[in-house]
């Protein structure tokens, strides 16, 4: 995985106020010593300089940023593995996604059974095995037990499988749960739903090879023993085009007869009417022989046409209502969403225009993964720009897909559970595992695990990543202002506190002293950057398209806003300086410098509130909707008031007591800070 974008923007934004510092300490140093300043004050000065010019406190709120948002995640079903990815999900421009699960429910049911002599609906839904096998042109009830073309497809169903259905009972009753793969666990509740028993099956024909599923191939084989005949019975399920290549034959009723060209093109059409309704569509075969046995059978079986075409069973997986609803959010927020499934392509279709998807694109035409074989990265690029669908896609596709939107200048995130997933997970910029279905391996490659696998869990955790941006990005500036106002307010108090006013002691011109400047970088803006950061969202967070990257965390636009306030901050402190300054005797020098500190440190509570948002007023936002912030500001304001009264205090930071008159200066002094900012955005607003 590449860098995290925050990590490379605080790099280099710590270079640049490093720089600054050795600037602004050397600019003193020498500013200081030739207007007469003490060498060891100066010497204090010039370090306390350099200090206030870099957000000491920014390293720190950064990691607690992330550290809270990676809570929140973990609240709305996403465990954050790798701490950098909670901001590179703010940048996410393009989702890669399974379909299956993710933005399905996972929740199958096998809808309908297509054979040689029947067509059959079968009623209920998800895995409670109650229902009935309704014939699709008569609207009776059969007993699929009674024909043997279904008995004998049920048996496949049952047999070439390798889930278990259990029941549960718990306080809001039975229910009943798959353990393995779903689309497995629809089929044995299929045959549950005819009155057949994968347990019973498993103990007269038992298991003793298979050939497993593999997303290349397509198709799975198991291979059984018959106790009555001591012959070999074999089981297959897959994608119809790999399974109608493999038989020769058909089943009817009890007889098989040849399977001809025009009873596969029958087939195909009757799969395709299926995929374009939604449906997951498997086909069945079978082949039962007494000259073999199961290691020749199943050398034979990938190599010719020996096998018994059965039938095809068309399992409805429903879109979650939730993913809908995400992937509108992802469409306001510019990102694109892409679904790699390895099902039938008018399958996904049927349930990418569901979702939304094809006018996400404008496109309702998809790529199959055959189709990605032929195609040159370049066409492959092209495709990418309208086409949002891929089907019968392998992982290899998956990773090429995911490089592809890469070279385009997306940043990636993908989904996957299985293990050939990871190397795409890995590639990507962000990695996604399953939390249920998603193996060890996925889990260890993934900077991040959903814990129901749900599609929208994915978009929250980008919402997140978006709002523990723009939340670094307030507490950026508002940090920053503090360093800049101090800066100004030194050098201007060097160069012109000399002409203006009369200078008793050159050590006058020192407006603050060093540990006043770190008491304001460290405490006050301590306490504030901390619950700024934990601001909540703003409206329009997932409405922006994602930012760039490489884009810098102090912009055009926050750092001409926040020069302007640095300096209004300034003027005020100045200000207020010069006009103390001039008051009789050494006690209001003293007083002088203490409303200096104290307002400094009142602009920046007021500060804190412009920080709050770069465009909605805070009256709009609610005053009371981080509550954090409130409290913060409270206790700070009772703890620069406990600096000027409290004798420890006092003599630690040089401060004398203040009059009630005072306080009052430095609240409409320091509130104007405040009231500018909302002009502003106001007149922003209206333009």
């Amino acid at each position: 995985h590449t860098t995290a974008p925050i990590k490379k923007n605080i790099g280099n934004l710590t270079k640049i106020l490093g720089i600054l510092a050795l600037i602004v300490s050397a600019s003193v140093f020498v500013v200081g010593t030739l207007r007469g300043v003490s060498p060891a004050n100066t010497f204090l000065f010039a370090v306390a300089s350099a200090i206030s010019s870099i957000p000491e406190g920014l390293p720190i709120v950064v990691t607690v940023t992330l550290a809270i948002a990676i809570g929140k995640m973990a609240k709305r079903n996403a465990i954050i593995r790798k701490l950098p990815a909670v901001e590179t999900l703010g940048t996410v421009s393009a989702i890669v996604s399974d379909k299956t699960g993710t933005l399905t429910t996972n929740q199958m049911t096998v809808r309908e059974i297509f054979t040689e002599s029947h067509s059959i609906t079968i009623s209920g839904s998800g895995f409670k095995p109650t229902g009935k096998f309704i014939d699709t042109y008569g609207g009776d009830e059969i007993k699929p037990l009674d024909f043997p073309e279904l008995k004998r497809l049920l048996e496949v169903m049952a047999l070439c499988n390798d889930a278990q259905l259990r029941d549960h009972v718990d306080e809001s009753g039975e229910f009943w749960q798959v353990h393995g793969d779903p689309t497995e666990g629809a089929l044995v509740v299929a045959a549950m739903k005819g009155n057949l028993e994968k347990q019973d099956y498993e103990i007269s024909h038992p298991r003793v090879d298979e050939i497993g599923f593999d997303s290349a191939h397509k198709y799975m084989v198991t291979f059984h023993g018959i106790e009555r005949n001591a012959g070999v019975l074999a089981c297959m399920k897959g994608a119809p085009e790999k399974v109608l290549s493999m038989c020769s034959a058909t089943q009817a009723g009890a007889d098989t007869r040849p399977l001809t060209k025009e009873k596969i093109a029958e087939i195909e059409e009757q799969a395709s009417n299926m995929a374009k309704q939604a449906y997951r569509v498997l086909a069945f075969a079978f082949l039962e022989t007494k000259e073999m046995n199961h290691d020749q059978l199943k050398a034979v079986i990938p190599t010719g046409k020996k096998l018994v075409f059965l039938g095809l069973a068309g399992i409805i997986d429903p879109p979650r209502p939730e993913a809908k609803q995400a992937i509108v959010f992802c469409k306001n927020a510019g990102i694109r969403i892409f679904m790699a499934t390895g099902d039938h392509k008018l399958t996904a279709l049927a349930i990418g225009e569901e979702l939304g998807l094809s006018a996400m694109d404008h496109s309702k035409h998809g790529i199959e993964g055959v189709e990605l074989d032929d195609m040159n990265d370049e066409d492959l690029e092209r495709a990418l720009q309208s086409v949002g669908v891929f089907a019968r896609v392998t992982p290899e596709h998956k990773h090429r897909i995911v490089k592809a939107l890469q070279k385009m200048g997306y940043i990636v995130a993908v989904t996957g559970d299985g293990i050939n997933d990871a190397p795409a997970i890995k590639a990507s910029n962000v990695g996604v595992a399953m939390g249920i279905a998603g193996t060890d391996v996925t889990k260890e490659a993934a900077d991040m695990v959903l814990v129901d696998d749900n599609f929208a869990s994915i978009v929250n955790a980008v919402e997140e990543g978006r709002i523990v941006y723009e939340n670094i990005k307030k507490v950026v500036k508002f940090l920053i202002s503090t360093n800049i106002a101090e800066d100004f307010i030194i050098i201007l108090a060097f160069l012109l506190f000399p002409l203006l006013l009369e200078i008793q002691d050159p050590n006058e011109i020192l407006i603050f002293t060093a540990i006043q400047i770190l008491w304001v970088n460290l405490v006050t803006d301590g306490v504030l950057d901390i619950t700024l950061a934990m601001e909540p969202k703003e409206m329009d967070v997932m409405r922006n398209k994602p930012r760039d990257p490489d884009a810098k965390i102090i912009d055009r636009e926050i750092l001409k806003n926040t020069i302007y306030v640095s300096i209004c901050m300034g003027i005020g402190v100045l200000t207020v300086y010069v006009v103390y300054h001039g008051m009789n005797g050494e006690v209001a020098i003293m007083k002088a410098k203490t409303m200096a500190f104290v307002l400094l440190s009142m602009f920046q509570v007021f500060n804190a509130l412009n920080c709050r948002s770069r465009t909605h007023s805070v009256f709009k936002l609610g005053f009371f909707t981080n509550r954090w912030l409130i409290g913060s500001i409270t206790f700070s304001v009772i703890l620069q008031f406990l600096t000027t009264v409290l004798p420890p205090l006092q003599a630690m930071l040089s401060t004398v007591p203040l009059t009630p008159l005072d306080w009052v200066v430095i609240l409409l002094v320091s509130s104007t800070v405040w009231i500018i900012e909302e002009i502003r955005k106001l007149v922003q607003k209206r333009k």
